[in-house]
């Protein structure tokens, strides 16, 4: 698939400089579109030579599995390979991460890329961090977009983010929900239906520029299984 070269520009620099101190995470692996699955996937701490990788399959969907294991720094390796001395081999690397310096809990989703190359987006999985009945909005593209819910806006330039708690609704518990992308100081629509309120669970919601058209389009991944405890 060809490179979404938005996501690189548009991507927030998360990481910080390596920490001495060990920390146990908990991930959770998304693939952005099905190019991206890796069932085989394991994930590798670069701090700690000659340990064989856990296995971290990168799925389509959240629910409630994730990947458990302790790191030495800020930043992991995911690659095909489950051995050390083949996991950075450009034909077995799938991506490199680099994580806040605080936090134990993270949805890190692949986005499409080249090989060992791709990038990643990190997203806080803590309670605190994405509470329960929100929505968290990325624009991984080059325009300003704006999502407006039931007659409420909600602007993120390039490369920004934000959380939309308890949105609002109807009776019905859905939002009439409208997407537009900003050319040339015009609003321009791009999208339309109705979203159901999360309630105790979460979306993700990715507005992204379609490489094979130019457009921005926006896709979601519903957090069936949030986390019940910080």
């Amino acid at each position: 698939m060809r490179l979404f070269r938005f996501f690189s520009a548009a991507l927030i620099l998360l990481g910080t400089p390596l920490s001495l101190a060990a920390r146990d995470l908990t991930l959770r692996l998304l693939a952005f579109d099905p190019s991206t699955v890796q069932a085989g996937a394991h994930a590798f701490d670069p701090g700690v030579k000659d340990a064989p990788g856990v296995p971290a399959p990168i799925k389509g969907f959240l629910n409630h599995e994730g990947v458990k294991l302790t790191a030495t720094g800020n930043e992991l390796l995911f690659s095909r390979s489950a051995t050390s001395n083949e996991a950075a081999k450009p034909e077995s690397l799938i991506a490199t991460v680099k994580l806040p310096a605080s936090g134990s809990r993270f949805i890190l989703i692949f986005l499409p890329g080249p090989a060992g190359k791709a990038p990643v987006l990190v997203v806080d999985d803590s309670v605190p961090g994405f509470p329960l009945g929100s929505y968290q909005v990325f624009n991984l593209g080059r325009k300003p977009v704006r999502l407006v819910l039931e007659n409420q806006p909600f602007e993120y330039a390039p490369g920004k983010s934000g959380i939309i708690k308890d949105p609002p609704v109807q009776e019905n518990q859905h939002s009439a929900m409208y997407a537009f992308t900003e050319t040339d100081g015009k609003w321009e629509r791009i999208g339309s239906g109705l979203w159901p309120h999360p309630g105790t669970r979460r979306s993700i919601q990715l507005f992204f520029e379609n490489p094979a058209t130019g457009r921005t389009e926006l896709k979601g991944f519903r957090d069936i299984a949030p986390p019940t405890e910080p």
